[in-house]
């Protein structure tokens, strides 16, 4: 089976809205108590700009931008990323992916997060692999628009 990606494809470009109270909902959820992201005032105590995302939440919103454009015909096998400065809410990020290596049934992606700056604050790859009897493939699953 082949898949109709080609090296320097980009799928569709993911934006979302990160806000103080999706902070507090994901240190909830997650069970992480550190006030940095939910605590403005203590962040800025801390020296930071306002109050900060998770990496795990940025990471989680760059694979968003693969997952919901490729559709359930595709798994996640791997990931890396770097996280290069920090964000802080409320603000709007855009995560890009790029097809970089194409083999049989899985190709990699490169991630990227995007500032209003233009500024890159994370970085990644992605290794995706096809799941079994999907054999649609191609950019048409969905085109992600903005998300909050």
């Amino acid at each position: 089976m082949s898949i109709n990606y080609q090296v320097g494809d980009t799928l569709p470009r993911f934006k979302h809205t990160a806000t103080p109270f999706q902070l507090f909902r994901y240190s909830a959820v997650t069970w992480n108590p550190h006030r940095i992201h939910f605590d403005e005032p203590y962040a800025r105590q801390e020296g930071h700009a306002g109050v900060v995302l998770h990496s795990h939440l940025r990471a989680a919103l760059a694979l968003r931008c693969v997952t919901e454009a490729l559709g359930p015909g595709w798994r996640v096998a791997k990931v890396a990323y770097r996280l290069r400065k920090p964000v802080y809410a409320p603000t709007t990020l855009a995560y890009t992916a790029r097809v970089t290596h194409v083999e049989g049934d899985s190709m990699t992606l490169e991630l990227a997060e995007e500032h209003p700056s233009g500024e890159v604050g994370f970085e990644g790859t992605v290794r995706v692999s096809r799941t079994e009897g999907d054999n649609t493939g191609g950019l048409g699953a969905s085109t992600p628009e903005e998300s909050a």
